[in-house]
């Protein structure tokens, strides 16, 4: 008896698990019965199942994306939820949610709602971000070429629209005609990417429903007769010359009504309707027909066009009484389309001779032939073999790059070459030289780093299957100089070293002179000075006694307010590699460990000598964009343009707040990754270049500590909290190069406080 129960509740479970499945999914149902969430990265978006917060997400209230410039809802019309898939962060990210059912007469077409926002970087296409839409088969399966959508991210995209770097479709329904496999369990697929370098994003928000793949009675109005097809494809075009979605027949004893429907991506299929106030058939009817491509089919009712394609269709004739203003009976049309034209299409190159698929040609010729056999079948359908031979030229890489062939270290420059179809094309730089954009394409921009050969060779490689070849240009690297020094003089004194020609020094304290120098190459210098300027004393002599006969002996008194002090470097004790403490006081490493905790280390120390910077111990866990919206200047930030004047922003803690107060933790991921509320900031561009030329002595005290010290021999790269445009930030590279970054190229993050 229990064992009983046991297969009761299997098959019940069966029953109900097979009901579900064959009913069409709510895909605004992300945990429901035939509903896989999976997420991975654009190699495999689906590496893993499972739901994650902020990339499979339900959007349920109503307002406007701001990366389209607030132009798109985020709810179109007629829907209370919809699915958002993807987001705005980086980082290479791929998601995907996929819905079973099994098709049947009611669900036969998936009408389908979606909007798509991408970022556009300029990669080349398989890196750009990508959003595909896809209708499977049980064996993940392309059902049909008019199963799929995919769209990827470029700078003219059908159906979308344009704001700054970002490209966005607004809402477009469509939808896939799934009649032809009723029956069958499908697989309904939604994918985004972001690109595949990590820099840029792409998202999409969709969400569906089914209907059934015939004609609906909207109503009727004596011989008047009004007929709607499914709602949201892109285009009708009825037999009585109408191309809405609904329209009205005058009926005359019998009329046959047909709609000829086109989706989104140029697929077409036939609905057909039969009205009649006469005789109408007593019972629904199935037929089955052959007929050759190219044929049109008019039988049985159904009249079809010459252009259905190859392979199975499976097409409805509803049969509407107008007496009676009602739909009566549904014939079906299983109507097999014999191939009769075989398509053939092959490259050759030129001066070869050819011959495949029944075609023969000596010494091709450049260009493009299209030419056509036929094979007779009496009783039968002929066969049409359609040859599109594409010839290529024999293929010779110009020999000349385009571009300057004297460059400056820390600067950009873009080569070319002229360019040929059908030619694919790969750079080699040398190490220290990278590539900015354009890999893969005639045109492309390189970075200059300080450590790029002082002879950088640049080889491009080109091949097009009819040959191969490549082209060299010897660059010249000139140096431009970024460098720091430390001095100290005393008040009263001018100044002639390390490059500087300064003037008296009237007044103590430490400060920072910038000179911005041009190499004999014409490279741009940049020479910063941090000079130590101490108070001289004011120092008087006394004698006791003052009024001496002939051999008589006196003693001098030094007097004054300063008569006594020391000068130090290390004002009041602190001093560049000290240790910062939780309670905010500063230890000597000499004298680590001594009971205290360690939350920082000095790199920097004003003219008190007792305030000045500290590094944090370790970077923020990850690496991080500077900002999201790529079109958009921090209003209350100053931009930084050049080299030379970006040296002069030292606030960084004023900078953060600025970007706290702009925005959120999504529009500007690097700031936010500090903790500000702690004192933590993003140090400005200066405070970064201030804090590489101590990294012998901060990274000393780092490893004393347990810290995290700055690697000296493997490439690294910090944001800064400077601002140059809406577009770039300034970042610090192991090589001492300050350099103007996209905002979208994930950085690390070491934050600073002030003490």
């Amino acid at each position: 008896m229990f064992r009983f129960k046991e297969i009761l509740i299997i098959l019940l479970w069966g029953l109900l698990a097979l009901s579900a499945q064959a009913q069409c999914p709510d895909f605004t149902d992300l945990t429901g019965l035939n509903v896989v969430c999976y997420y991975g990265n654009t190699d495999n978006p689906n590496a893993q199942t499972g739901m994650i917060t902020g990339r499979h997400t339900l959007i349920t209230e109503q307002g406007t994306d701001p990366r389209t410039d607030n132009l798109l809802p985020l709810l179109p019309d007629g829907e209370t939820a919809v699915v958002k898939l993807g987001n705005e962060l980086v980082g290479a990210e791929a998601e995907s949610i996929v819905y079973s059912f099994t098709v049947d007469d009611e669900n036969s077409i998936l009408l389908l709602k979606f909007a798509v926002v991408f970022e556009n970087p300029g990669h080349v296409p398989p890196h750009q971000p990508r959003f595909v839409m896809r209708v499977l088969d049980a064996n993940d399966q392309l059902l049909d070429p008019c199963m799929d959508y995919d769209v990827t991210s470029s700078d003219e995209i059908p159906g979308f629209q344009t704001f700054g770097d970002v490209k966005w479709r607004p809402w477009t329904n469509t939808g896939f005609d799934l009649s032809p496999y009723i029956g069958q369990t499908v697989k309904v697929s939604f994918t985004t990417y972001d690109c595949a370098e990590t820099g840029h994003f792409g998202y999409a928000y969709f969400t569906a429903s089914c209907s059934s793949n015939r004609l609906d009675l909207a109503g009727c109005d004596g011989n008047e007769v009004t007929l709607a097809a499914p709602q949201g494809f892109e285009s009708y075009q009825w037999n009585n010359g109408a191309n809405t979605a609904t329209t009205t027949y005058t009926v005359q004893g019998t009329t046959v009504a047909n709609c000829l429907i086109t989706t989104v991506i140029g697929c077409q299929f036939m609905l057909i309707g039969t009205l009649t106030n006469d005789s109408v058939p007593p019972q629904p009817q199935t037929f089955y027909d052959t007929i050759c491509e190219g044929e049109s089919y008019s039988a049985n009712g159904f009249e079809l066009p010459s252009d259905l394609t190859p392979g199975q269709h499976t097409v409805f004739n509803t049969f509407f009484n107008v007496a009676t203003c009602t739909d009566d009976i549904t014939n079906t049309l299983y109507l097999t389309v014999i191939q009769r034209y075989f398509h053939y299409y092959d490259m050759a190159c030129e001066g070869n001779d050819y011959n495949a698929y029944g075609f023969s040609y000596t010494n091709l010729s450049v260009g493009t032939i299209i030419d056509s056999n036929t094979v007779v079948n009496p009783g039968g359908c002929d066969s049409v073999a359609i040859l599109h031979l594409s010839v290529a030229p024999s293929f010779t890489l110009p020999g000349t790059i385009s571009g300057p062939s004297v460059v400056c270290g820390r600067s950009m420059a873009t080569y070319s070459i002229s360019d040929a179809e059908g030619i694919s094309y790969h750079w080699n730089v040398p190490d220290g030289v990278s590539v900015f954009s354009g890999q893969g394409t005639n045109t492309i921009s390189l970075f200059f780093s300080p450590n790029a050969p002082a002879n950088s060779i640049i080889t491009l490689m080109g091949a097009n299957g009819c040959g191969s070849g490549s082209a060299q240009l010897s660059v010249t690297v000139h140096p431009s100089y970024h460098l720091f020094a430390n001095d100290t003089i005393c008040t009263g004194n001018d100044y002639h070293g390390n490059g500087f020609q300064l003037d008296v020094q009237d007044s103590a304290g430490i400060f920072v002179y910038t000179l911005n120098d041009t190499t004999t190459c014409g490279c741009d210098s940049i020479h910063m000075l941090q000079l130590m300027v101490a108070e001289t004393p004011v120092i008087s002599a006394i004698a006791d006694p003052s009024v001496l006969c002939v051999g008589q002996e006196t003693e001098l008194h030094a007097i004054g307010a300063q008569a006594s002090v020391t000068l130090s470097s290390e004002l009041n004790n602190v001093a560049v590699g000290d240790i910062l403490c939780t309670d905010s006081s500063c230890v000597h490493p000499a004298n680590w460990p001594c009971g205290k905790v360690a939350c920082g280390v000095v790199f920097h120390v004003d003219a008190t000598g007792q305030h000045g910077w500290a590094v944090s111990l370790q970077d923020e866990p990850s690496t991080y964009i500077w900002g999201l919206l790529l079109d958009y200047d921090v209003p209350t930030l100053t931009n930084y343009a050049t080299a030379f004047s970006m040296l002069e922003d030292m606030d960084g803690y004023q900078n953060t707040a600025s970007v706290w107060t702009s925005g959120t933790a999504i529009q500007f991921p690097a700031a936010y990754s500090a903790d500000f509320g702690h004192g933590w900031y993003l140090p400005a561009a200066a405070q970064l270049y201030r804090l590489y030329a101590t990294l012998g002595i901060v990274n000393y005290s780092l490893q004393t500590v347990g810290g995290a010290p700055f690697p000296l021999n493997s490439e690294w790269s910090y944001w800064s909290s400077t601002e140059s445009s809406n577009h770039s930030a300034w970042g610090l590279y192991s090589n001492s190069s300050l350099t103007l970054v996209n905002k979208s190229v994930p950085l690390s993050v070491r934050t600073v406080r002030n003490f």
